[in-house]
């Protein structure tokens, strides 16, 4: 039971700390809300996710574009 108790642990810490790094970087990128106007800190990680890789994928056009 108690190691159980510790993977779930592990396994929450693991969670908050990807949110802390996907709102970081949305954040140094101007991103301060979801598109419904929810806060960043209010999201769920898959929704975090979601609009970290659309967010890279829009500065990886951008940058193909000026080398093109």
């Amino acid at each position: 039971m108690m190691a159980f108790l510790r993977e779930v642990a592990t396994k929450q810490k693991l969670v908050r700390e990807r949110k802390e790094y996907l709102i970081d970087f949305l954040i140094d990128h101007e991103v301060y809300e979801a598109p419904d106007g929810r806060q960043l800190y209010e999201l769920p990680l898959a929704e975090l996710e979601q609009m970290y890789i659309s967010l890279r994928c829009k500065i990886g056009r951008e940058m193909s574009q000026i080398r093109s």
